[in-house]
This record gives structure tokens, sequence and C-alpha cells, in this order.
């Protein structure tokens, strides 16, 4: 079986929810000092799928869906479950939006764990310039209600309040038990665009493991592009990789719409399916 909706929808709200929390804490971003140990590569899981004509259309959609696919952007500020992209703008967007006059605000660590974790802990660390800011989050043992979670990630954002370009970075590693599973994504996410002219580019790499038959490491080929005025994703090519060599190639190739082919270990890729961009 392949991920369902759901858990993806928990695992993208949960993301989302902590990244607005700690754009959002004390008016500051932050700074974890962590370096490149904050972006970590991600590998193929140990328990990746082996891809074949029966799942390759459901594995491609689950990517997909990861990736952002930019359809409800427009309404970010109600969303309840953006994509990572689409809470890399929402972040960008404060950074313009709030722009503040002053050098810098001091890097230091809060506590974020009230209203976020029921039981265990989740901490921050903050700093923040006039056009950027950076950070990290790190979770122990947090019980947000029935998900547990452990581990971190950081980010870097830029804004540049002339041009209206802004930049972000987020990466690293989550680890959730949901009822019987123990779901861990490890991602690396690097976004640019323009807040006027709406246009978008994202290249990602991201590991999904603990859901059975559904594990997979996913990379950008070419650069996941769009605008999101138009709320469309116009160009772009992603390589999915399962077990026993198996691949997936996911290539734009009209508005919102894309060809998945399948790689069943031969080293040729062979059409499957097209898919829709729009969940």
């Amino acid at each position: 079986m392949t991920i369902s909706k759901s858990i993806r929808l928990i695992l993208i709200s949960l993301t989302t929810s902590v990244f607005l929390l700690a754009s959002g804490c004390g008016g500051g971003g932050g700074g974890s000092g962590d370096g490149d140990d904050g972006f970590p590569t991600p590998t193929l899981p140990a328990d990746a799928a082996k891809f074949d004509a029966l799942n390759a259309n459901a594995i491609a959609v689950t990517a997909v869906g990861f990736v952002g696919t930019l359809d409800t952007v427009a309404e970010l500020k109600t969303e309840t479950s953006p994509s990572l992209p689409e809470v890399a703008r929402s972040l960008a967007d404060r950074i313009m939006r709030q722009r503040r006059t002053s050098t810098s605000i001091a890097a230091r660590t809060e506590d974020i764990s009230a209203g976020l974790c029921v039981t265990g802990t989740a901490s921050a660390v903050f700093e923040e310039s006039g056009t950027s800011e950076s950070g990290s989050v790190t979770f122990a043992i947090c019980d947000i209600g029935g998900i547990v979670i452990n581990g971190s990630f950081s980010y870097d954002a830029s804004m540049n309040a002339t041009t209206l370009n802004y930049s972000f970075h987020v990466g690293g590693s989550l680890a959730m038990a949901v009822n019987t599973d123990s779901i861990t994504i490890v991602m690396n996410l690097l976004e640019s665009g323009n807040d006027d002219t709406g246009a978008i580019s994202s290249n990602v790499s991201y590991s999904l493991s603990g859901i059975p038959d559904s594990g997979f490491l996913l990379t950008t080929a070419q650069a996941w592009a769009g605008n999101v005025l138009s709320a469309e994703i116009t160009d772009g090519q992603l390589i999915i990789y399962g077990s026993d060599n198996t691949r997936l190639r996911i290539t734009v190739t009209s508005p919102n719409e894309a060809d998945v082919d399948l790689d069943n270990g031969s080293g040729t890729f062979v059409f499957d399916s097209t898919i829709s961009l729009i969940p």
C-alpha cells in the first residue's frame, strides 16, 4: 500500500505549524549556528518500495503532494495543510511585511512547547537581521496529541525589499510515531522567487520511510517552477528512487500536468501514466 492522504496531511500540517510558530515567536526569526549540519543530504531509505506498474501512479501522486502544487497558495493564511514550498513562501512574505530597520536582533533560545507539545518539549533558536532570518527547531518526545516527534530542522530565509526577490532554505530530519507507524522524513529544500511577479522555483530532496511499501528518495532533476499568481506549475522534473534500482521520472508537460515514466530496474524509463499536479 502507499502512504495515505491523511498521513501526508498530518506530516505537512505539523511541519507547517512549526514553521509558522517559529517565524512568529517573539516577532523574530532564528539562527541555529549548526551550519551544514542543519541541511542533511537525504538518502535512499532501507525500506524503500519497489516500483512497478501497480504502484507507480500512487507513489508519484504521493511524492508530488509533498513537493507542492501551488493550487492553494492564494489562500495561504487560511490553508490548514500547505506544502513545504508554500510554507517557504509564507515565511518569505513575513520578512517583507515585517522588515525591520534595526541592524539585527540577537540570537536567543526560546521554549516553544506551550501550545504545541502535550508532553515533551520543543525549543527554538532565533536570529534576525533587517532582510533575513535563520533558525532551528528541536523536538524531544513532543506529543502533539497522539503523534510523538523527535528531531530537528533548520532554515535560512532572505528578502530583497527593492526587487522583492526572496530565497528560502530548510533542512532537517523528523521522526514521528503515528499509531503503529514510525515515520521519518529527511528533507532539504531550496526555494527562490519574486513576491511581485509570483515566479517561484524549488529544488528539493527528501526521503520518506516507515510506511509499509511506500519508502522512497526524491530529488529534483529540473527545478520545480511555476507562478503563484496563476497557481500553476509549468516546468520541472523529479526523479524518485525505489528499491532494486527502480525509479520514477515525473516531468511537467503542461500547466499542472505531468507524465510519469517507470524504470522497473532495467535502466530504461517507459511511460506509465499522466497525473494532475492539483490534488
